[in-house]
């Protein structure tokens, strides 16, 4: 560990921090205010580092790879990891009296670890970030444009769905690159290979159909976790994480209740991974979406206890990209954010999207701001701008439907302003027969791929993110803010 003591006030700061893992809160605040670690236990595993959690303490923050603190002229320090391949970086800012102690863990072998004070934060945070994409070869492939079903029939999803809106989407004549088949598909989360009951058909019919219309087939999976009714579970509960007691590990609550991680230390884990991309990419599936990467990564007991966590990930990573391919695109989701770069082309860099707002009370009271909701999704993905040197960012989909949504007209231009401002994939995830003239020519805009912009300070915030960029303004409060309306996005000269 090292520790570094700055002697500034503590109420003359501001802390850029950035959580984990995608769903993680990535926050630019004063120093002084207090950082919320969930009330539940569950979303330590599935929404932040259980073994580094936000710290729940007023004037202590927690970041993880980066963290910078910024002063009222715009300077400050920046500290940043310049290797993540085997070791994780845990940064904490404390306010210590009439200064704030800074202190760096590393857990796994020791790296090099850039620390500097600089007239420039906003420069010196993407100078540093950019090495650590360069040191870790990033792939940054052009952005493609996405349609997915997860936010247009979530379970529900068939294989006819998927097939009507890529034929509505052609005669529409909508520019997507790729139709992502999402989570429903499946006999059950580890059973990747058989077809739900539902879902009318098997997921290797659709790659064909796709193409025929011009598509690239995509395909989500959340290759690491395993239901407890799953065959995976029934006939290798071995392969599992475990705990303390030899049994396997409950992680996590989704799907009705908790699930299991694979223990990606095992030989047998890591080709069964390999088969597995092997097999969809055999499929015709060229494009795939790996979520809840974080499972192989939580703490546990491992079959091999001399690799570390970060490494147990990159391994796991590797088998998946040795099977899909080099040329597959591969899209990580849930994931530890600087131990993915390298081996995925792009990245989800906040929570999800969803068609509403926010739910305040989770928030608020319990809180956790990793849960789906337009709020959560802009403040984190915003405050990590940075991040494009990495992979492509993915700052979900654009919701421009007015039906089956309770996202007002101010709210949805403000998620068209986060993909302008993010760059990256651009993606949606409407039933397209329900768009009227407005939510087909909002999608549209949604769809022109942008470069990514910066922001012009860290010093003001309207909303506790990374707010005030050169292209234009977010207001991420419940009040008008800057001739801002609350929810609302302006550009400059608007």
């Amino acid at each position: 560990m090292s520790e570094r003591f700055l002697p500034i006030s503590p109420a003359d700061l501001h802390v850029l921090v950035s959580g984990y893992q995608s769903w993680s809160e990535a926050e630019l605040r004063p120093l002084t205010d207090r950082q919320s670690v969930p009330l539940m236990p569950w979303r330590h595993q599935q929404g932040h580092d259980p073994a580094f959690l936000p710290s729940g303490e007023a004037g202590v923050w927690r970041s993880h790879t980066l963290i910078a603190l910024i002063r009222p002229d715009g300077g400050g320090w920046v500290g940043c990891a310049l290797d993540a391949a085997s070791t994780f970086t845990h940064w904490e800012a404390r306010a210590a009296g009439d200064g704030v102690r800074v202190t760096c863990t590393l857990e796994g072998p020791p790296v090099e670890v850039a620390w500097e004070e600089t007239p420039d934060v906003i420069g010196s945070v993407e100078r540093l970030s950019a090495e650590l994409g360069r040191r870790m070869n990033a792939r940054t492939p052009a952005p493609l444009r996405v349609w997915c079903s997860w936010y247009s029939y979530y379970r529900n999803v068939t294989l006819d769905a998927v097939l009507e809106n890529a034929r509505l989407a052609r005669e529409l004549d909508l520019p997507f690159d790729v139709f992502q088949v999402d989570d429903g598909f499946q006999a059950d989360l580890g059973d990747w290979l058989e077809p739900g009951a539902h879902f009318g058909g098997h997921v290797q019919d659709l790659p064909a159909r796709l193409a025929e219309l011009g598509f690239t087939p995509g395909l989500w999976l959340a290759p690491f976790l395993a239901a407890p009714t799953s065959r995976l579970f029934r006939d290798h509960p071995d392969w599992m994480l475990r705990g303390e007691d030899g049994r396997p590990l409950p992680v996590g609550h989704n799907w009705g209740g908790p699930y299991f991680a694979l223990d990606t230390t095992r030989p047998e884990v890591l080709a069964w991974l390999r088969d597995l991309a092997r097999t969809v990419r055999g499929w015709g599936f060229p494009y795939l979406k790996l979520d809840f990467l974080f499972g192989a990564a939580l703490p546990g007991v491992r079959h091999d206890p001399g690799v570390g966590r970060a490494r147990a990930y990159r391994n796991a990573l590797a088998a998946l990209r040795e099977g899909a391919g080099p040329d597959a695109f591969l899209l990580g989701c849930g994931a530890p954010l600087a131990a993915s770069i390298g081996w995925v082309d792009a990245m989800r860099t906040g929570p999800d999207v969803a068609p509403f707002w926010e739910e305040e009370s989770r928030r608020l009271w319990l809180g956790d701001a990793t849960g789906p909701g337009a709020r959560n999704a802009v403040h984190t993905s915003l405050s990590r701008w940075y991040q494009h040197a990495w992979y492509q960012p993915d700052p979900d989909v654009m919701i421009a439907r007015r039906e089956l949504s309770l996202l007002g007209h101010t709210e949805r231009h403000m998620l068209l302003g986060l993909l302008e401002t993010v760059g990256g994939l651009r993606a949606s995830s409407d039933p397209l027969a329900l768009l009227d003239r407005e939510g087909l020519d909002l999608l549209r805009a949604s769809l022109n791929v942008s470069p990514p912009d910066r922001p012009r300070t860290l010093t003001r915030s309207f909303g506790g993110a990374v707010t005030h960029f050169t292209r234009g303004t977010f207001n991420l409060l419940d009040v008008p803010a800057g001739g801002i309306p609350p929810r609302g996005y302006r550009e400059r000269g608007a």
